[in-house]
C-alpha cells in the first residue's frame, strides 16, 4: 500500500490492515532527532504516517504506564511527561507486522534495540543505578527524569493497545480531524472498532 497517499489525500476512505499500524512516542529530548530515527525506520521497513508534538495528559500517562503506578519514581516521571512535549508517532508498515518490528527497534532481548543504542543519553553506572532503584540516590528525582529520557522511547504491545494509546493521546484533537477528514481521519474505520476511548478517556 502507499501510505503517501494518506498524507497527500483527504478523502481517501481506504483502511489499512491493523497488522502495518504502529503507535510510539519519543521522547523530548529525542524529537531533535526524529529524522534520523525516521530514516531507521525505513531501514526497516517502517514509514511515519502521522506524526505530532503533544503534552500528555495526566489520564493518559497513568494509562500508558499502569504497570508503574505504584513505583517510586512514577510521581516525577509523570510530572516530566505532562510538562515536556513528545513526539507521538503513526508508523506503518507494508506487509509487516509494524508493532513487532517497533518493538525490535526499541528492546532486542532485553537490551536496548537500535533506538535506544542511538539516542539515548549515558547511563548512570551501576552503583549510582543500584541508588535510584532503591529511591535512595541524593538526587533522586534528577535521575528519575534522566532515567525517563534515557530510554528514548516508549511504544505498545500490541496493536491493539498502539491504537488505543494513539486514540486517547490525540484526544478531542482527533475527534476534530475526524470531522475535517484530514489525517488520520481516514484511519477512522479502524480507530471506530474499539469502544475504548470516549471524551472523558473512561
Amino acid at each position: 500500500m502507499d501510505y503517501e497517499k494518506f498524507k497527500n489525500a483527504p478523502e481517501i476512505k481506504e483502511v489499512i490492515p491493523k497488522h502495518e499500524i504502529a503507535f510510539a512516542f519519543i521522547k523530548s529530548h529525542a524529537i531533535k532527532d526524529l529524522p534520523e530515527i525516521e530514516k531507521l525506520l525505513k531501514e526497516n521497513g517502517l514509514e511515519i504516517i502521522y506524526q505530532d508534538r503533544i503534552k500528555l495528559e495526566g489520564d493518559v500517562i497513568d494509562h500508558i504506564y499502569k504497570e508503574y503506578l505504584d513505583t517510586h519514581f512514577y510521581p516525577v516521571m509523570k510530572d516530566f511527561l505532562e510538562k515536556n512535549e513528545v513526539g507521538v508517532l503513526l508508523v506503518g508498515g507494508p506487509g509487516h507486522h509494524a508493532q513487532e518490528v517497533l518493538l525490535r527497534l526499541k528492546k532486542v532481548d532485553g537490551e536496548d534495540g537500535p533506538i535506544r543504542q542511538r539516542f539515548r543519553i549515558p547511563r548512570l553506572d551501576r552503583e549510582e543505578y543500584e541508588l535510584w532503584e532503591k529511591g535512595n540516590h541524593p538526587n533522586q528525582e534528577e535521575v528519575s527524569v534522566l532515567i525517563t529520557l534515557g530510554n528514548v522511547i516508549h511504544t505498545a504491545n500490541s496493536t491493539e493497545e498502539a491504537l488505543k494509546s494513539l486514540k486517547m493521546i490525540l484526544g478531542k484533537k482527533f475527534e476534530e480531524m475526524k470531522k475535517k477528514g484530514n489525517l488520520p481521519a481516514e484511519l477512522w474505520e479502524i480507530f471506530s472498532e474499539s469502544d475504548y476511548f470516549t471524551e472523558n478517556h473512561e
